[in-house]
């Protein structure tokens, strides 16, 4: 983005405050991220943050505790609950909820979902795939959190990888690196 000269900056601040608030608002018309960004910060604050993580936890196990005929129809739901789970990241800073997110998300899938992934077939293996690159977004974000913070999650990444490793994913997390254990 660039980045305003001196001068100009110097002019916009010398605005009126009126005329400020009414190209304040004009440019918040044409950003929709800005204005979702805003109204969290503003309107929500911390007590909205929660609210969020818990609306997309229910969307998480609703899509992953479905009844689905095959991998591919799953693979389809669990492809469209990743843009909304980025998207909260992106206008609240959450990465710890983002974490916990993808974490509900690959356990829930293991658990509920594991007669699809026993074998590794055409079809399960673009789930495998798409399961062990969401386990790595999730310990490269995980690996980027203070180091207080890993304690937290541990137990569950930990439980959530040698079923990763046991599944049909297990070629897809052999192949991009993933351990079997986590600190």
């Amino acid at each position: 983005m660039p980045t305003l000269e001196k001068d100009l900056r110097q002019a916009i601040l010398a605005l009126p405050a009126t005329r400020k608030d009414k190209l304040l608002l004009q440019l918040l018309n044409s950003q929709p991220v800005l204005q979702d960004q805003l109204r969290f910060e503003l309107l929500e604050g911390p007590e909205g943050l929660e609210l969020r993580r818990e609306a997309l936890a229910a969307q998480v196990q609703t899509v992953t505790q479905g009844f689905y005929y095959n991998a591919t129809e799953l693979l389809i739901c669990l492809r469209a609950l990743c843009p909304p789970l980025s998207y909260h990241a992106k206008i609240t800073n959450d990465v710890y909820g983002e974490i916990s997110l993808l974490l509900l998300l690959l356990q829930e899938v293991l658990v509920h979902q594991k007669e699809m992934l026993q074998t590794l077939t055409g079809g399960t293996e673009a789930l495998g795939l798409f399961l062990a690159k969401r386990a790595e977004e999730m310990l490269q974000k995980l690996s980027k959190l203070h180091e207080d913070l890993h304690v937290e999650f541990s137990d569950a990444v930990n439980e959530m990888l040698p079923r990763l490793h046991a599944s049909a994913a297990g070629y897809a997390a052999r192949k991009l690196g993933l351990p079997l254990q986590w600190k």
